[in-house]
């Protein structure tokens, strides 16, 4: 979905900064002035750097924990927050689509199409709905919870949970990175690559079974 139909590679970093500032004021937080049970203000700002940023890492274990905040409610609010701001930033035209997804329309025709993405579900189930509406049949993203994080691709969980959803045991996955290729290669895909200007193919240390510079030529591709 990033990088394929929504433009540039992922999610605005300044999302998730927000987000994280979002969720600690939900859960009763306010990093700005102490920590649960301080006698006196204390320094925070060396906690927020793991909690604003775009990954999780085992570093949010710790900061929660000296937050006193229960790390996977505060990841369900962030990743709720996540999302809305997410969503916002589409709806307002600052987070466009790619003028090829026109293309959709022929590909959705005639063959089931499933939108899989590492992206979170609430937002990859308001693009489907808002950008492309009835173009796809199936939506698989991360739930809001670390688990679910760590299932992202390159683990191909997601696109068999696709196919599943689908009622199909093989096709293609069309991506615009290395873990697109990998994730397709574990789940018995061909793996189709759009060479958008924010991909270096050279970097690649597998190769996709197709590239293709636009989401125009990838009937040309499945119909071969």
């Amino acid at each position: 979905m990033d990088g394929v139909i929504l433009s540039g590679r992922g999610t605005h970093p300044g999302v998730y900064r927000a987000a994280a500032h979002d969720a600690l004021r939900e859960v009763g937080v306010d990093v700005r002035t102490r920590t649960p049970d301080a006698e006196k203000p204390t320094d925070t700002s060396e906690l927020l750097e793991p909690l604003e940023a775009v990954r999780y890492s085992p570093t949010v274990d710790d900061a929660c924990s000296r937050l006193g905040v229960d790390r996977d409610a505060w990841w369900r609010v962030r990743e709720r927050h996540a999302s809305r701001r997410t969503n916002a930033r589409v709806r307002s035209g600052a987070r466009p689509t790619y003028p090829d997804v026109d293309a959709l329309a022929a590909l959705s025709a005639d063959r089931p199409l499933a939108l899989v993405t590492n992206n979170r579900t609430a937002t990859a189930e308001f693009v489907a709905a808002y950008c492309v509406p009835g173009r796809f049949d199936a939506v698989v993203g991360r739930q809001p919870t670390i688990e679910s994080y760590r299932r992202r691709k390159p683990e191909p969980d997601f696109l068999k949970r696709g196919l599943t959803a689908l009622g199909v045991e093989s096709g293609y996955y069309v991506g615009d990175r290395e873990t697109d290729v990998i994730a397709a290669r574990r789940a018995d895909l061909e793996a189709v690559v759009v060479d958008r200007p924010h991909v270096d193919l050279d970097a690649f240390a597998i190769e996709p079974d197709h590239v293709v510079d636009s989401l125009d030529r990838i009937e040309a591709v499945v119909d071969d």
